[in-house]
Order: C-alpha cells, then sequence, then structure tokens
C-alpha cells in the first residue's frame, strides 16, 4: 500500500510541478519533469501527455517531446488508437508552432493503422500550400501503412502533383509487386507514372 500511495503521491506532484511552471519561461525545467514523469507507469500520465500534446500555450520544444515519447512508449490497442486521433487532428491544425504539426505528421507513422489517420495524411498531402517538410513527413508515414486500396489510391491523385508526384510514382512502381489484387487495377501502375515522373 506504502508504494502505491508513493507512487500516486509522486505522480500528482510532477503534475503540479509541471504546471506550476510559466509555459513559456522555464521550457527546460519543463522537459526535466517530462522526464521524471516517464520513469512511473500510472495511467494518469498518458492523459496528462495528452492534455500537453493539446495545449498550443506549451513551449514547442516540449510538445515536439511529448510526441517523441508518445511514438516511442508500447501502448495497448485501446491507448493506442486514442494516441492515433489525437495526433492526427493535431496533424491537421493551424498552428504558429510548426515543428509540432511536422513531428505530428511524421509520428503518425506508428499510427496508420487508426481510423481516421489515413484521412488526415491524405488532407495534407494533397495540400499544396502546405510546407514541402510536413509534407513530406505525411508521405513518410504514408509509406509506413505499405499498399492497400486506400493507399494506392492517394498515391495515384498524388502523381500529378508537382513536389510528390515523382516520389509517388516511384512508390507505386516499388510497391507494384507487393500489391493485394484489389489494388492492381489502379490505372497509375500502367499509365499514371509516365512523363518522367519518379
Amino acid at each position: 500500500m506504502t508504494d502505491v500511495m508513493t507512487k500516486v503521491d509522486s505522480v500528482g506532484q510532477l503534475i503540479l510541478a509541471f504546471r506550476a511552471v510559466e509555459p513559456r519561461s522555464d521550457t527546460a525545467r519543463k522537459l526535466d519533469l517530462l522526464l521524471d514523469l516517464d520513469r512511473i507507469d500510472d495511467p494518469r500520465v498518458l492523459s496528462f501527455l495528452l492534455g500537453v500534446l493539446r495545449d498550443d500555450g506549451e513551449p514547442e520544444r516540449v510538445r515536439v517531446e511529448v510526441l517523441s515519447r508518445l511514438r516511442d512508449v508500447p501502448l495497448p490497442d485501446r491507448e493506442h488508437r486514442r494516441v492515433g486521433r489525437t495526433i492526427g487532428r493535431l496533424t491537421l491544425v493551424e498552428s504558429s508552432q510548426m515543428e509540432v504539426r511536422k513531428q505530428a505528421a511524421l509520428v503518425l507513422g506508428k499510427f496508420v493503422d487508426v481510423e481516421g489517420v489515413l484521412d488526415a495524411l491524405g488532407v495534407v498531402l494533397m495540400d499544396e500550400a502546405a510546407p514541402p517538410e510536413l509534407r513530406y513527413n505525411a508521405f513518410t508515414s504514408l509509406y509506413l501503412r505499405g499498399p492497400t486500396v486506400d493507399t494506392v489510391e492517394l498515391l495515384t491523385t498524388l502523381t500529378s502533383d508537382e513536389t510528390l508526384g515523382p516520389c509517388a510514382g516511384h512508390l507505386l512502381r516499388a510497391w507494384d509487386a507487393m500489391l493485394p489484387p484489389a489494388c492492381r487495377g489502379f490505372p497509375s501502375l500502367q499509365s499514371g507514372t509516365e512523363g518522367g515522373r519518379g
């Protein structure tokens, strides 16, 4: 019972200490507190991290660090879906913290099996006005999903894109031998990557 109470007290104290730091006054202190929380196995830690991630008042470095930790930590299925949906929404939010969006788009590679994540990646990929690095990060996450009907369809659309078209055409050809039968009728695999793309 003492160990349980100690853990409960430690988590609560660390969260309170984190919240007591002025958002933009001591980023290093907040990063130290995240490291301390990372050592404790308690379900409240994940909820807290997701709250920090959603708060655009937190320092950019702190939110990027949270994304890195969520990418690396093993998660049960339910929490995996919860985290994937949160990061997917973050990828779509216009924010002054562009590094957060870029990192979110890249981290989504771990969560491409979560419902709604592929749609979020598609929105970013099709946005020609978005920063190239953001779009390339989303492309990397799409690549990690592998060849499916949905990913091939999205790549087929992207072959006409000035920035990502060559990458999309190259990846389609690379996937060709691995594609399930349902995907092999897409025109891009026969002719859509012609004209020097890829």
